[in-house]
């Protein structure tokens, strides 16, 4: 089994990632700002501002979704609140995982209780699945 998870806010240009970074008193992984450029092109400016918390610098070989939830929520959960409220403002919240798993393996397992403290927060999920192929 391999996995990561990220909690993502994405706004317009009038809600930006700097702002969610003051409120929440969380540093992102990462945070990109409506307008900027998107990647090496110049001309290419993102529409919308997002901050990004991953719970890991990537896929993780032999780790399971739910150890990555519970080092996410380690950090969130004191700010809940806070999350709340950035989503009543306008922010777009998600949770996307990535998973992968080979045909030995198991499937992908996640408890009642992570699932509960994971909807306590706001997000829709968006799941990236794959197999050997990946």
């Amino acid at each position: 089994m391999e996995a990561t998870a990220a909690f993502r806010l994405s706004g317009n240009a009038t809600l930006t990632a700097a702002a969610v970074t003051r409120r929440l008193g969380i540093k992102p992984t990462r945070a990109f700002e409506a307008g900027h450029p998107v990647g090496r092109h110049p001309a290419a400016t993102r529409q919308r501002s997002l901050w990004l918390l991953t719970s890991s610098p990537g896929v993780e070989a032999g780790s399971e979704i739910a150890d990555h939830l519970h080092r996410l929520l380690a950090v969130l959960e004191p700010a809940t609140a806070a999350v709340w409220e950035l989503a009543r403002a306008g922010y777009d919240a998600n949770w996307l995982w990535c998973i992968g798993s080979h045909p030995t393996e198991h499937a992908a397992e996640l408890d009642r209780q992570t699932m509960q403290r994971v909807l306590a927060l706001p997000g829709d999920l968006w799941l990236d699945v794959h197999g050997d192929d990946h």
